[in-house]
Parts: C-alpha cells; structure tokens; sequence
C-alpha cells in the first residue's frame, strides 16, 4: 500500500526532475544548449560545420584586408611615381626652349636624371609583404648583387665604372678579403655598407665624391643608393655612426684596415677585412673608372647576402565557396622601373633629346595612371567581396546561435519549476513525517491504558 511517506521519497528522488534541474544548470552556467553530443547529436553536427564556416569566414576578411593594404601601398608608390614623372615632363619642356643654352640644358639634365634615379629607387623600395610590386620579374633577383667571388677574378684586376652604385656583396663567412683600387687619378673612392644603410668604410658625404653625384644628405644616399636592385634591405637608412675613414678599426667584430681617400696624389686604396658576420655591400662611388684587385681566403655562401623576394603576382582569397571551390582577386604586378617605361637612355641635353624624353614621360604616365586606375579597381572589388562576406557571416551566426546558444528563458523556466517541484516534495514529505509521528503517538497513548 502507498503511504504519504513513500508517494513523497519516490517524488523527490525522481531522476527526471534531478536531471532536468541539473541540464538546466549546465546550459545556464556555460550558455550553450548543446554541451555534448547526448543533448542533440544532430544539432551538433550541424553547429561544428557553421563553426568551420565562421572561422573561415573570420579569416577571409582578414586576407581581404591584407589585399586591400598591399594595393594601398602598391597605388601610393604609383601616385609618388607620377609627382616624380609630371616634373621631369616639366624639365623635358624647359629643355625644348631655344633660349637654352647647352650649359642651361646640362644644369637642367643633372636634375632629369636624380630624378630618373628616383623613380628607379620607387620600383625597388616599395614592398608590400615581402613583394615588390612595382618591379618586373625580369628585374627582381635572388642575390640582388653578384657576390664579390662572382665580381672579380681572385688576384687579377678587372676594370669597372665608377659611380652611384653597388660593385659586389662579400657575404658573411668569409675570411682575409683584401681590395685594392686604382683609379688612374680620378677621385674614385672605395665605399663599405651593411645590408641596412650602415657607412663602415669610405669617405663622408662631405667628400665631393658624393656631391657629383647629387649626394648630399642620408636621404639622397638612401633613394639614390640604397635600393633592393643593389642589395640592401627595403628599411635601409643612413648611419655613418661608425664610419672608418682612415686606419683600423673594429665593428661588430669584424676588424677593417682602409688606407684613406688617396685623392690627390697617390689614387690607390686599399682596404683588408679580416672576417664578415654579416653581408657588406661594396660601391665605389666616383664619374670615372678603375681597376679593382681583389683577393680572399674564403667566401661565405653565395646566397647569404642578397634579399629574397616572392615574384609574379598575388591571389587574394574572395571567397570560401566549400561546394565549388574558393574563387580569387588577381593583383597583378605594375613595373614602374626606368626599364620598363622605357627611360633608361632619356636625357634633356639637346632639343631633340628632349622631344624624344617627353613622348616617353606621357607614355609612362599614361601606363602609370592607367595602373592606379588599376588598384582603385581592385581595391572597390575587394571592399565590395568584404561587404557580401559580412553580411552572409552575420546570417551565419544568427544560424549557429539558433541551434547552439542556450535559451535563457526557457532554461530558468525549467530549473524553477523543477525547483519548485523539489521543495515541494521536500515540504510534503516534513509534513508526512510529522504526521506518522502523531500517529505513533497515539498508539503509544492507547497501548500505555
């Protein structure tokens, strides 16, 4: 027979109520619906996949921003590249005008070509990503410059111009590297740098070696010199901190012995290293030529000294299409490099030069323009392919919370009324206790008469 007492033990002790109360709890405290795979297998497979989807999406919007700041950076070389162009168009024009005077048109050309210089150093500094947009892949090398073994025969002189620009690297590693120079009295100076603009040997940028060259400043030297083309990193900036001029001297312990600027008089250099931590970059910077002989006992890797960089050009990710695979946006390369508009010989010294000079300079604008045109194109379809991926993943995630998230309102429903229930029971099974004692009790009163 059931009593009160065993109707309100069984209640209580109800494991329906005692996993309802504690589901509740879980789904409550952790805020998902779906904490195992027993509280709806279906449901969560379904919500792993949108898991997948989302971070996929979460991590298309990030290549989409990495796409649109390299064609950022890519179109501001561009734009820096057409200021450069408008002014040597500027100059082409000056040039054609009969009041000139030869000496007018080489003044006027000294500045057409630090200008060409310039546009030159656009192409091989603006990088983006380890990418150098604005260069062909005719232009991009491995080693950017020839390794000093690869330059010059060991012990026998070999005959180089002068000028603003890299002879050879020595790469780090090697050992006893001894260079000479004769540069038959003219004022050819032997010059050392680090990959990163550090002035080791050589003479200062006071020296006139640097003036006639249009050097005056660590900015001139750094858009002029300092390019990828010729070895150095794209971050590259002038520090003479440690320059040798003359004598020995120490640095980052490699140990350099330099004769000096010979010039006047005597127009040999030498220079000994007795060993390389790191790649050094070798100019000899003057108008004239020399004879350089270079000897050495070991020649660290060949590959050590020049800056790699990724060629051809960049797929960025537009969509995460699971069915039919992900679709891209081509960013193709723009060279810009004198090479490529086709400006290696162009100078403004005759009439005729310069009419020559200003039909390329409006060709390259008109290429460099289109370019620009080109990257605003791309970066519109980037932003628009950004937008579509914002508005599915908001879709998504709504999807994902409906089957995942926990309902709050409904779970604290749940866990009151199961709370309730158990008070309840706990209320009742007080009151049935109290009630077979008062029972007990007058049985106990009865059997006492």
């Amino acid at each position: 027979m059931l009593t009160v007492s065993s109707f309100t033990q069984s209640l209580s002790s109800n494991p329906v109520f005692s996993k309802t109360l504690s589901t509740a709890y879980e789904r409550l405290s952790s805020g998902l619906r779906i904490n195992s795979a027993v509280d709806d297998s279906a449901g969560l497979q379904i919500s792993n996949r949108l898991t997948s989807e989302s971070i996929a999406k979460n991590q298309l919007r990030r290549n989409l921003n990495d796409g649109i700041s390299y064609a950022q950076i890519a179109e501001g070389g561009l734009q820096e590249s057409a200021d450069i162009l408008q002014r040597m168009r500027q100059l082409a024009m000056q040039s054609q005008n009969g009041i000139n005077t030869d000496a007018d048109r080489r003044a006027l050309d000294k500045e057409f070509q630090q200008l060409k210089n310039a546009l030159n150093g656009i192409a091989y500094n603006t990088e983006a990503f380890n990418r150098l947009p604005l260069l062909g892949d005719n232009d991009l090398l491995s080693d950017n410059v020839s390794s000093i073994g690869d330059t010059f025969v060991k012990g026998i002189p070999t005959r180089l111009n002068s000028g603003l620009r890299s002879i050879a690297y020595i790469p780090a590693g090697s050992t006893n590297i001894s260079i000479n120079i004769d540069s038959f009295s003219l004022d050819d100076d032997l010059q050392v740098f680090t990959t990163s603009g550090r002035h080791l040997v050589g003479t200062p940028l006071s020296d006139n070696v640097w003036s006639i060259n249009g050097v005056g400043s660590g900015s001139d030297i750094k858009s002029l010199l300092f390019l990828t083309q010729e070895g150095y990193t794209p971050t590259a900036s002038y520090d003479s901190s440690s320059l040798i001029t003359n004598g020995s001297g120490t640095i980052n312990g490699t140990t350099f012995t330099f004769s000096g600027d010979q010039h006047p008089g005597v127009t040999t250099e030498t220079l000994t290293i007795d060993n390389t931590n790191e790649p050094l970059i070798i100019s000899v910077v003057g108008q004239g030529v020399f004879d350089a002989t270079v000897d050495w006992d070991t020649l660290g890797s060949p590959g050590s000294g020049g800056n790699s960089f990724e060629a051809g050009p960049v797929d960025i990710t537009a969509t995460n299409s699971l069915s039919e695979g992900t679709d891209y946006i081509n960013l193709a390369k723009t060279p810009v490099g004198l090479s490529d508009l086709n400006m290696v010989e162009s100078d403004v010294l005759t009439f005729e030069n310069a009419e020559v000079s200003l039909q390329q300079i409006d060709d390259a604008l008109a290429y460099v323009s289109e370019s620009r045109a080109f990257y605003g194109a791309k970066m519109n379809q980037m932003e628009s392919a950004l937008k579509l991926n914002d508005r599915m993943h908001e879709g998504l995630m709504a999807a994902r919370s409906q089957i995942l998230d926990t309902d709050f309102a409904e779970e604290t429903a749940k866990s009151t009324q199961a709370q309730i229930v158990e008070q309840a029971s706990i209320s009742v099974r007080v009151q049935a206790k109290s009630s077979d004692e008062q029972v007990l009790g007058l049985l106990g009163s009865i059997g006492d008469r």
